[in-house]
């Protein structure tokens, strides 16, 4: 389902991805040649974006593999790094003098370059572009003339610089001729890494490879989607991928499509601590580019990610993706490193219908006070908030893929991901922030939204009709925390600091002790206006306690943060006006 999914994003993108036998590929510099072989320039394939220097991706012929003590037989096709092209030794920097064995192996690999270019135009002789390549590779003086260019000093600043080859006066590349294309196609496997087979994903029969395609942007280097390492995963004695059969064209475009999704900049990927998600639907959609903005965050702009997400949730709630199209089927994929491949962690197949409904739902259930001023956070900056120092590291690895499967799917949130904001918010003395605040409620109304005791889900704002033990006792520490502000001005460490963990998991332990604190309290207030307000604050939540219980379950500490967060605010309201009324 996933490489068929894959192989159709391919055929939809087909005018915008290369075909097959190539791939896109950032290149630095371009060799400048004449129709003759003659050098004329080292052309810097750089451009400045947002303030950086971007080199562009230049569709090249796929590189092979190439390990081991042999590697320097196996050069590219028309592009390479300066080792190759020109017989460049490694240096660490520009004016370091190279040793004696990367001297020897540079030499070996230019050489194996040259066979292939040579080789090349024996099975191309009417292309001129070939043909100017070979004519250069094979006169010493103009390879002289690449490395005594000015650029050359730039190029060697780079580790392991590609470079290609494009014709003096045209604007294509050697590498992209319309001979060169055919003859690419035209090339088969290594020998022992096919078989002929019918193909799982086409159904029809062809070249089934041994070895899939690589992928870039999940392992630190590129890594197969689908393989198999180990003889005790093979059967019938076949070998790695002959044990699921898929043909060479299969691979090569399923692999391709998930490359493009994965590149710099894509807009249909985001990615949540070690794990690399990536979405698209079967025909054109705006949610393919907004959808990634709801889970991944802008670190260098975040303002502008919260008005994106704004208007997503303005889109969806108009009705925007719930048009003739809202039946299209829309993918999201999640993907792990591996040491020798890479891990699929999240798969998740619906309509656009289907998905932007339970994400407007989403935004429904974590809009809580401070929206206004916040905005509606991205799911990466909530998980954040579960975590150590807030890094994406400290992450719990299998919380992010439960959470984004909870909000497509519309169902319960994971126990763990109220554990873990719970846990955090007391190992920092009671810091209930937006984000936390966001957590709990969409928890929370989750478990209600689907429990058979008929709960009603929590507001945005502070509800003092709202009788759960653990909502008025979060607001009955607001208001006693506010009491302490009030009478001690200045104060460092507040009742929270000390007491905030004790007081929403053992509440009897504590309460008896706050409640003796608020009597010395009231006492420093100076104003008896001041004092009133105070008093008829606690009287008016202690009303609603009839006794302080023993423990608090996870449910109630949650609810106790809720009612926290919500009185804080109206505290401040309240005092606000009052000062007003007293004015006038």
């Amino acid at each position: 389902m996933i490489l068929q999914a894959l192989c159709d994003y391919y055929e939809r993108k087909q005018d915008e991805l290369p075909p097959f036998g190539f791939e896109e590929k950032n290149i630095p510099y371009i060799i400048i040649v004449d129709n003759e072989g003659q050098f004329i320039q080292l052309e810097s394939n750089s451009e400045i974006e947002d303030g950086k220097v971007v080199v562009r991706p230049i569709r090249v012929p796929k590189a092979s593999g190439r390990s081991g003590a042999k590697s320097y037989e196996t050069a590219y096709c028309l592009w390479d790094h300066y080792g190759y092209v020109a017989g460049q030794p490694k240096l660490a920097k520009p004016d370091d003098i190279p040793k004696e064995k990367e001297i020897k192996d540079a030499i070996k690999q230019h050489d194996s370059f040259k066979r292939l270019i040579a080789d090349l135009r024996k099975n191309l002789p009417d292309d001129a572009g070939v043909r100017a390549v070979d004519l250069f590779l094979n006169n010493e003086e103009e390879v002289e003339k690449l490395k005594s260019s000015e650029t050359w000093r730039e190029c060697l600043k780079i580790k392991g610089c590609n470079l290609t080859f494009r014709l003096s006066g045209t604007p294509n590349f050697v590498c992209q001729s319309e001979f060169v294309i055919a003859w690419v196609k035209q090339q088969p496997p290594p020998e022992g890494n096919v078989k002929d087979g019918f193909c799982l994903i086409s159904g029809k029969k062809s070249r089934i490879v041994r070895l899939h395609d690589s992928v870039n942007g999940v392992n630190q280097k590129p890594a197969p989607l689908a393989a198999i390492n180990d003889p005790a995963y093979t059967s019938f004695g076949k070998d790695k991928g002959f044990n699921f059969p898929v043909s060479a064209d299969s691979s090569f475009r399923y692999a391709t499509a998930l490359n493009h999704l994965l590149r710099k900049k894509s807009r249909n990927k985001f990615r949540i601590a070690e794990t690399s998600y990536v979405c698209w639907a079967e025909k054109p959609h705006p949610l393919e580019s907004a959808f990634a903005l709801i889970f991944s965050d802008t670190a260098d702009d975040p303002d502008k990610n919260i008005e994106a997400v704004k208007g997503v949730f303005s889109s969806i709630h108009n009705g925007a993706y719930l048009n003739d199209d809202g039946q299209d089927r829309f993918f999201v994929l999640g993907m792990a490193p591996n040491s020798a491949r890479i891990v699929i962690r999240f798969w998740q197949t619906g309509t656009v219908a289907e998905f932007s409904e339970n994400i407007a739902v989403w935004f429904n259930d974590i809009d809580i006070t401070g929206r206004d001023h916040h905005g509606f956070p991205p799911l990466k900056k909530l998980l954040r908030a579960t975590a150590l120092q807030y890094k994406d590291d400290n992450i719990p690895p299998n919380l992010p893929a439960d959470v984004v499967r909870s909000i497509l799917l519309g169902g319960h949130l994971p126990e763990t991901f109220l554990q873990a904001v719970l846990r955090r918010i007391k190992a920092e003395q009671g810091h209930v922030s937006y984000s936390r605040a966001c957590i709990i409620k969409a928890c929370l109304n989750r478990k209600y939204r689907f429990s058979t005791t008929n709960q009603k889900e929590l507001t945005v704002s502070l509800n003092k009709d709202e009788k759960r033990i653990g909502y008025c006792l979060g607001r009955l520490f607001a208001v006693l925390e506010k009491l302490q502000l009030d009478a001690q001005p200045g104060i460092k460490a507040t009742i929270r600091d000390r007491y905030y963990s004790s007081a929403s998991c053992t509440p009897k332990t504590v309460f008896g002790t706050l409640m003796r604190l608020s009597t010395h309290h009231l006492k420093k207030l100076e104003k008896p206006s001041y004092r009133k307000n105070a008093e008829n604050r606690i009287e008016e939540v202690m009303a609603l306690i009839p006794e302080f219980p023993a423990h608090l379950n996870l449910e109630n500490q949650g609810l106790f943060a809720i009612g926290y967060y919500h009185q804080k605010p109206d505290l401040y309201i309240s005092t606000k006006n009052t000062n007003s009324d007293q004015g006038e």
